[in-house]
């Protein structure tokens, strides 16, 4: 391939994704207004859904937020019902934040048709583009351009 069409294929993957970030986040804050939750308070959730109970401090590293920052979402969570704080039990110092199952349905359930609208379009890959877009997000992921990382230029 040419440098020339691989720099228009960067090109155009990055504004792809951007795009498809810019959607995601505006339809989580939709959601989020809804459920009358806040746009981080979304995210928190997603990180304990699909990542497991975690202690605030991993939650800070993986938001950037301060442990104060934290704390303040955290206790907004736990006063809507969402979320539950526990003992945790490698270390009797710290807590583990759970995701409450039967709450985390009222945020999933926001979802079900974009779920659908998404398997639609994986239907129409090949297991082999699959992989390769598996590949992409998989690299994308483990860089984390993201606070995890490093910080926003301001």
């Amino acid at each position: 391939m040419s440098s020339g069409k691989k720099s228009e294929l960067y090109s155009a993957l990055t504004q792809a994704v951007r795009l498809f970030i810019a959607g995601s986040s505006l339809f989580s804050q939709r959601v989020a207004e809804k459920l009358g939750l806040h746009p981080t308070d979304m995210q928190f959730l997603n990180l304990l859904e699909l990542l497991g109970p975690m202690t605030p401090g991993v939650l800070a590293q993986c938001s950037g937020l301060s442990s104060g920052g934290v704390t303040v979402v955290l206790d907004r969570l736990e006063k809507a019902g969402y979320v539950r704080r526990s003992s945790n039990p490698a270390d009797r110092r710290s807590v583990l934040v759970n995701v409450v199952a039967a709450r985390q349905k009222r945020v999933t359930t926001n979802y079900d048709s974009v779920q659908k609208q998404f398997e639609g379009v994986l239907a129409g890959f090949s297991e082999q583009e699959l992989e390769t877009v598996l590949k992409f997000f998989s690299a994308a992921n483990a860089t984390r351009p993201s606070s995890m990382q490093g910080h926003a230029t301001e």
